[in-house]
């Protein structure tokens, strides 16, 4: 099983984390990397002109994952995403994949799902 989230939205279901390691479940979960609850600010930046709150701490999901005994992988570059997925698939028990990425033209989506939203 694959599952892709954000750091932020990570942080909801972490502790589920050390259950998958306790019982060696499989599975390969790729977190997106940018400090930010990014998808909450955006809404806010939408509905009030201005996102508050949503900045994350100095948390590390990789080293969250090896907190936990499970295998973790950070992603480093695009060439990277492909080889790293095999890799992981191959694997025994969860594995955490870390990639950073840049949310900065979250604002153009919002404006394809709704005109009105271009602030």
């Amino acid at each position: 099983m694959i599952s892709i989230s954000g750091d932020g939205g990570s942080l909801f279901s972490g502790m589920e984390l050390e259950t998958a390691v306790r019982l060696g479940v499989h599975v390969v979960h790729m977190i997106w990397i940018d400090g930010h609850y990014d998808m909450v600010l955006q809404q806010e930046i939408f509905k009030y002109g201005q996102g508050s709150g949503c900045d994350l701490g100095p948390y590390d999901p990789v080293k969250y994952a090896e907190a936990f005994g499970a295998t973790e992988i950070m992603i480093r570059t695009a060439d990277e995403i492909a080889p790293t997925l095999a890799k992981a698939m191959n694997a025994s028990g969860p594995v955490i994949m870390g990639v950073r990425v840049d949310y900065s033209d979250n604002p153009k989506l919002f404006e394809m799902v709704s005109p009105s939203a271009s602030h």
